[in-house]
């Protein structure tokens, strides 16, 4: 696999006294053999020495039996382990490609020499750059991908979500982070295979497999504040697994004093509303609208009153909005590293899929 922003709900009223709000910076044989020894036992004739018995004719050599199907060569490597090697050429065709279409995008005169052994007409591959890039002509200077490839028999089929990071060609100040979505066909030739078209789709999106690991850390998260709240616990171990950064350092000092104080909180709210809101490399945001639960709030550990003045009721039909930034560790593994919320906002409720399948 190789890697817009979007304005937040908002209105209504930020909850600096919810656990979590904060206000830090973003951010895959051995066969075991068994060898088996025949030990041969020799038996003493016991005949007398002088009349030996003269030695039994050995017994024929069996009969060869005629295979009934001729001998065939091994097939070869790919076709035996059933590798998926058009799917690997393809990824490597599709990685080159958009790379020279990025290395082209900022030229004032773009060469279709570039998309040499990778386009079936590069000339028409590069009049088809030139009208879609209009007047932008932006930097690429980072980039991930996440194809998907159909192959069906000599064509193939590939989606992508790009991510890139850019800046426009006189301003190199400016960079911003885009997720475009991208559709491919592809074909096999004398030579190999080679793109024929290929075009930009939606301009913003998120890969499947990336919006799953980044709503599955979201819910991570959500959990880890609920089980290291109930009760108050600043040396909870899942706090460490889904946070990160000074986010975490801020989530330990209000447990310390949390517990300290014997206050315990709660938040039930369901999270099947939550969706990737903002997307770069290594870097998201996820946000969350939902109808709150009675159940919110804080409580005193010992008689389990309710601390309204911590955390005020929850009205009929209230909707509180909540993001969280998250980054992705050098292990793949992707961490909170900072929280907003408002209580009693103005968000839409439901959710909203970006995904590319």
């Amino acid at each position: 696999m190789r890697y817009r922003t979007r304005a937040r709900p908002t209105g209504g009223r930020t909850d600096p006294s919810s656990p979590g709000v904060s206000a830090c910076p973003r951010a895959h044989r051995t066969l075991g053999l068994l060898l088996a020894t025949a030990l041969l036992a020799t038996a003493c004739s016991s005949a007398p020495a002088s009349e030996p018995e003269p030695p039994a004719p050995p017994d024929p050599p069996p009969a060869e039996v005629p295979s009934s199907e001729p001998d065939e060569p091994d097939p070869p490597a790919d076709e035996a382990s059933g590798s998926d090697s058009d799917e690997e050429q393809l990824d490597e065709l599709w990685a080159s490609f958009y790379r020279a279409w990025t290395e082209q995008v900022p030229l004032e005169v773009t060469d279709p020499a570039a998309f040499a052994d990778l386009a079936v007409d590069p000339d028409q591959t590069s009049s088809q750059l030139v009208a879609q890039r209009l007047d932008s002509r932006p930097i690429i200077t980072d980039l991930e991908q996440w194809p998907r490839i159909v192959v069906d028999g000599d064509t193939a089929t590939i989606t992508d979500c790009v991510i890139t990071t850019q800046h426009e060609r006189d301003d190199d100040g400016n960079t911003v982070s885009l997720s475009t979505s991208w559709e491919a066909q592809a074909v096999a030739t004398t030579d190999g295979w080679r793109i024929e078209t290929a075009r930009p789709r939606d301009l913003f999106c998120v890969p499947e497999e990336l919006n799953e690991q980044l709503l599955d850390a979201y819910r991570d998260y959500r959990s880890a504040k609920d089980a290291a709240w109930d009760p108050p616990d600043p040396d909870h171990p899942e706090l460490e697994q889904t946070m990160a950064g000074e986010h975490l350092a801020f989530i330990r000092r209000l447990l310390d004093e949390h517990q300290d104080d014997g206050i315990v909180v709660r938040d039930p709210a369901p999270t099947d509303n939550a969706v990737v809101w903002e997307l770069g490399i290594g870097t998201a945001t996820v946000s969350d609208c939902v109808r709150q639960v009675a159940g919110r709030g804080a409580f005193d550990a010992e008689s389990g009153e309710r601390l309204d003045e911590l955390i005020p009721p929850v009205q009929d039909g209230q909707l509180d909005a909540q993001s969280v930034d998250l980054i992705r560790m050098g292990d793949g593994v992707w961490k909170v590293e900072n929280q907003a919320g408002t209580r009693d906002t103005n968000c839409t409720e439901g959710s909203t899929r970006y995904a590319v399948r």
